[in-house]
């Protein structure tokens, strides 16, 4: 069946199957391998934009597959894929490589059809992408683009002016046009997991819509309370100061509760799934928040639900979430255990109020709390990391009981500091050397980079590349330590674990996942917080399908 819009998700590096590459630990703490093979949250959006308005429209998660099937072939199923309008994500800068060379196969499968490329890394290089890159037709430019992409969909159908479309980047000869900025709003934004449910049926083609590639092993949904950050954190490209001078002059922008209830809603209607709440409902403030929880409360929400914060909040606010939603689970990240280095990189807090957090949670009923630590920040040194690792252990000793579990994590800053963040576009003022510029030097990082390392565009006055890669070895070895000796893995397990890494880490022969999916760290991720489900007729489709997949597999 043909459609208006395809929305291609492609692989980080596109021939990650053929190549002999040491990917290492850059997703260790997310739930996606290290191709990255999770497609934005925008694209179920835009979807659900899209076919509101009539649109024939499909997502083909490529990467998804790819990471599923050694026997899957990309061409084959791009060829067969027919699109007016193929929109390829290149949001975060780690998917360059496959996102170009994907643009490129489906350019040269299908040249009649026009090429979209959208997202954070597009916007910030569009000149660039533009001028070198003659296969893309088109960027759609910032956020909020639900709108956008209809009104590009009615200009190709209709053949009208291009220059109608708001944010819409594209070519009048040898001239690279910039359209007005748009007036899109964050009420356009609709979050229809129903969709892609219905979307698999029509188009025969379930794996292509799939969020990521174990995610019928372990099903979540995401909803987001905002769009862009009120922090300022000095890595991130989506923070306040990223999101102002690139992508919209607000931020942030919060969406309606009603909205955000109305999506959890339907997530329990229709998969009876968990859902990772993203953006610090707290700092919304306690108007937003009571809201949220009364609309939730009102369609009686029983789901686990996961939560992240920014900054430690109160006891009030924990204690009335955990009242109102008795099965949750929280995150944070203070990225360093030094208070100093911490604030330095944009988390205003000190550890005392880290640990009251802490302590409140688990008082308030939180299943688990996940603190997350970072390798390569500012003014951070190797002793600096063990320091963190110190820090880690205690607080994993003192909160973690029989029912509550606390885990630390800690993790490099990779593949590379976002473009548009503060070290970006401050270097020296944060100790750091940026060594790649252009989309091309990206591009080249992942086509030939051959250990994870070899992909990074940075190092610090106080760490080297080497000392960064050193540092993650010894610390992920240390966790397993750890967990083995709080109960938390069996001895085996941890054993193997730790002479993987240390294989891995001197160059000898290690285990590698088949497809390609190898975390170092854990035989099972962390991360994945909760496994719990409620028994509806889509989510026991779910199950039967996954029961396939895995009779098929073992055939």
């Amino acid at each position: 069946m043909k459609t208006e819009v395809a929305l291609v998700h492609a692989p980080s590096i596109y021939d990650f199957r053929t190549r002999d590459i040491k990917l290492g630990p850059i997703s260790d703490v997310i739930p996606s391998t290290p191709v990255f093979e999770m497609y934005p949250i925008g694209f179920i959006s835009m979807l659900n934009s899209l076919i509101k308005e009539g649109y024939n429209a499909r997502i083909c998660n490529v990467a998804s597959m790819m990471v599923s099937s050694n026997k899957f072939d990309p061409v084959k199923y791009l060829k067969d894929v027919e699109s007016g309008i193929y929109g390829i994500d290149l949001h975060w800068l780690p998917h360059v490589n496959g996102a170009l060379k994907i643009a490129k196969i489906i350019k040269d499968l299908h040249p009649e059809s026009k090429v979209l490329l959208g997202g954070f890394s597009a916007t910030y290089f569009a000149n660039d992408i533009m001028k070198n890159y003659e296969y893309v037709d088109f960027i759609l430019s910032g956020d909020l683009q639900e709108n956008n992409i209809v009104k590009l969909a009615e200009s190709i159908e209709s053949s009208h002016d291009l220059n109608s479309v708001p944010d819409l980047i594209h070519r009048n000869g040898d001239k690279i046009v910039h359209n007005r900025p748009g007036k899109s709003s964050i009420d356009d934004v609709f979050l229809n997991y129903g969709i892609l449910m219905k979307n698999s049926i029509k188009y025969h083609d379930i794996k292509g819509h799939l969020p990521y590639a174990s995610w019928l092993e372990n099903t979540e949904a995401m909803t987001v309370i905002e769009h862009g950050c009120s922090f300022n954190c000095a890595f991130c490209g989506g923070s306040n100061f990223a999101y102002k001078n690139n992508y919209n002059i607000v931020s942030p922008v919060y969406r309606k509760p009603e909205i955000i209830a109305e999506e959890i809603s339907l997530v329990q209607e229709i998969l009876g799934s968990p859902v990772f709440i993203t953006g610090d409902i707290n700092r919304a403030g306690e108007k937003f928040y009571s809201s949220l929880f009364r609309e939730m409360k009102n369609r009686k929400m029983d789901l686990p639900l996961l939560t992240e914060f920014f900054i430690p909040p109160g006891k009030q606010y924990i204690d009335e979430f955990g009242k109102n939603f008795p099965d949750f689970t929280v995150e944070i990240s203070p990225e360093s255990s030094n208070e100093v280095i911490r604030n330095k990189n944009g988390r205003p807090y000190d550890n005392k109020s880290l640990e009251n957090f802490i302590e409140n949670s688990i008082a308030a009923g939180s299943k688990k709390v996940d603190v997350y630590f970072t390798i390569g920040m500012s003014e951070q040194t190797v002793d600096d990391v063990n320091k963190d690792l110190d820090y880690g252990e205690q607080l994993m000793k003192r909160f973690t009981k029989d029912k509550e579990k606390l885990y630390t994590f800690v993790s490099p800053l990779t593949p590379f500091i976002d473009p548009g963040s503060l070290i970006y576009e401050h270097p020296e003022d944060y100790g750091f050397t940026i060594t790649a510029k252009t989309i091309g030097d990206y591009f080249n990082l992942l086509e030939n980079g051959k250990v994870w390392t070899d992909f990074l565009n940075y190092y610090t006055k106080w760490m080297s590349v080497e000392q960064i890669a050193k540092a993650t070895y010894e610390s992920e070895i240390r966790m397993i330590k750890l967990r083995q000796s709080l109960g938390m893995l069996k001895d085996q397990d941890a054993e193997e674990i730790v002479k993987n890494i240390t294989a891995y880490m001197h160059g000898d022969a290690y285990i590698s996942n088949e497809n390609k999916s190898s975390h170092l760290s854990y035989i099972e991720k962390d991360v994945e917080w909760s496994y719990k489900h409620k028994l509806t007729k889509e989510s026991f489709l779910v199950s039967l399908y996954r029961s396939y997949n895995d009779i098929k597999k073992k055939l």
